[in-house]
């Protein structure tokens, strides 16, 4: 009997590599989210640094250029803390959409995986009843000689 062979098994193969790209690209948008998440972090730290130290300016006399840089630092950590929030919401964006994309990937080889599973099983059933013809043929030729020798 030959032996069995899926005919779309290189088809298969591609979408065995298509999805583990699609996972290394997924891996690599999660590091940029966790990456952006950091930044947002350390952002919003210095937006209250910078509101201690406006605060702090507040309490005790200062010249008016110092009270003005600090209001500017003020506004450059809340600009700052403005990007890097647009950043994280863009990269979680990124990191929904590559989830998506690896899902499709996924179901595709799953599909695929299922068929040829299938079509191993009608292979099998169909060489264990041409066995059992083969078998049972070589039995009726044994009876048939045993007949004629008897």
């Amino acid at each position: 009997m030959k032996p069995f062979r899926f005919a779309l098994e290189r088809l298969l193969r591609l979408r065995e590599i298509r999805e583990r790209d699609q996972a290394r690209t997924l891996g690599d948008a999660l590091r940029g989210e966790r990456a952006q998440r950091e930044a947002l972090d350390r952002a919003q730290q210095g937006i209250e640094r910078a509101g201690e130290q406006s605060g702090e300016a507040a309490d005790s006399a200062r010249p008016a250029g110092a009270v003005r840089n600090i209001g500017l630092t003020l506004q450059a950590a809340v600009l700052a803390a403005d990007a890097a929030a647009e950043a994280h919401r863009q990269s979680q964006e990124d990191v929904a959409r590559e989830q998506e994309a690896f899902g499709e990937a996924r179901r595709d080889r799953r599909v695929l995986e299922k068929l040829r599973e299938k079509r191993k099983e009608g292979w099998s059933a169909d060489s264990a009843r041409a066995e059992q013809r083969e078998s049972d043929g070589l039995t009726e030729a044994r009876r048939h000689t045993q007949r004629e020798e008897s």
